[in-house]
């Protein structure tokens, strides 16, 4: 169970609340239609696709935003070799611990990088990912997906440092290590493999870097090229490195998948200026890669979302001041103040902490229902 479950279960007490509070969705919900209505967006290449090329596209492409947003461990991907017993916690931890972010660990930190997370001022220790359950791995597929990372590690440092697009030519070659990344990621998410790369890793098998990286159609590496070069002309990259503060070249834009409730409310992108600044705060992001936004219901609870984000970080560890959906497939980024927001969606303006409070406390005692820890400090 997570946020996104909970608001798409019409049965829930949080989507009720959220229904019956915030009455001017729909208005809201204009303004995202009103925002792509002239924009073509990034379609399948092939005429008839399924629902797995949508969720796969979705998923790499949520991947290679990460990488321009920070250059941290894959952690979910990571998450997904352990479930399928790849490899071993240890191995997971030191390749977290390879990533740029996460480098300048204290060394006690280091054997259990794959745990923490950076916040804005701080780090949040994910402490229930800490310990060792005794899963051993294969020493054959530690070492295919050790020379994947490595490998992406520095075509991304040379090619396409944080905060910029690589050529096209740069752009096919991470399409390939991101849809891996994120069949990787799906896995630990929904524990089922994926058949191709089951059959890879077959038998105790070592596959190449280039049959892992020839998984991927064709089509599905050209679609997401595209989506990086809508990115580009529609402007909202430079939407993006404006909300980050405009930081210098190959610099950080902000965090990749916080982490606002451990194990039940994982965010997107959160785009922010340098920490030791004016407090501006950060910006939110949650991407979509959807055609059509005509679903009113469905974009309404894109709206929830983001919003419960802000508000269940009740630890202020994110600094969130602004939410907003980034549309990828029509390369339009659309952001409000927090308090704007929840104006617009409640219809009045003197929306203050009550309803907030009433909201974090329903999804607290969810979470709480779950076995989880809230509220995170």
């Amino acid at each position: 169970m997570s946020l996104t479950s909970e608001l798409a279960d019409p049965r829930s007490i949080l989507t009720r609340w959220c229904a019956e509070r915030f009455r001017r969705t729909p208005a809201v919900v204009d303004q995202v239609a009103a925002a792509v209505r002239d924009v073509r967006p990034v379609r399948p290449k092939a005429r008839e696709v399924t629902g797995r090329h949508w969720a796969e596209i979705g998923g790499a492409w949520g991947q290679r935003l990460a990488e321009l947003v920070q250059p941290a461990p894959p952690y979910y991907a990571l998450l997904g070799m352990l479930r399928a017993q790849w490899v071993s916690w240890v191995w997971a931890h030191r390749q977290a611990a390879q990533y740029p972010t996460h480098q300048q660990l204290p060394e006690q930190y280091l054997t259990r990088a794959l745990a923490l997370r950076p916040a804005v001022t701080t780090w949040l220790d994910l402490d229930y990912l800490s310990t060792d359950d005794g899963t051993t791995g294969s020493a054959a597929a530690e070492d295919a997906w050790g020379e994947l990372l490595a490998r992406t590690r520095a075509y991304l440092a040379q090619h396409a440092p944080p905060g910029r697009l690589g050529s096209a030519g740069a752009e096919a070659g991470l399409a390939r290590s991101c849809w891996l990344l994120s069949a990787c990621e799906d896995l630990y998410r929904s524990g089922a493999v994926d058949d191709r790369l089951d059959r890879l890793f077959a038998g105790g098998a070592r596959p190449s870097v280039a049959q892992l990286r020839g998984l991927p159609g064709e089509d599905q590496v050209a679609e997401l090229v595209e989506l990086a070069g809508q990115l580009h002309s529609t402007g909202a990259l430079w939407e993006l490195r404006k909300l980050a503060g405009s930081p210098g070249d190959g610099q950080p834009l902000g965090i990749a998948s916080p982490t606002i409730v451990p194990q039940w409310a994982d965010a997107d992108l959160l785009l922010g200026p340098d920490p030791a600044a004016d407090d501006q705060g950060t910006t939110l992001i949650d991407v979509k890669t959807v055609v059509s936004v005509r679903d009113t219901a469905k974009v309404g609870r894109w709206l929830w979302q983001a919003l419960l984000y802000a508000w269940l970080d009740t630890a202020d560890l994110y600094r969130i001041r602004r939410v907003g959906l980034l549309l990828a497939r029509h390369g339009v980024l659309i952001t409000w103040p927090v308090d704007e927001l929840t104006e617009q969606l409640l219809g009045r303006r003197d929306a203050g902490d009550r309803d907030k409070d009433q909201a974090v406390a329903i999804a607290g005692r969810i979470i709480t229902g779950h076995g989880l820890r809230f509220p995170v400090v």
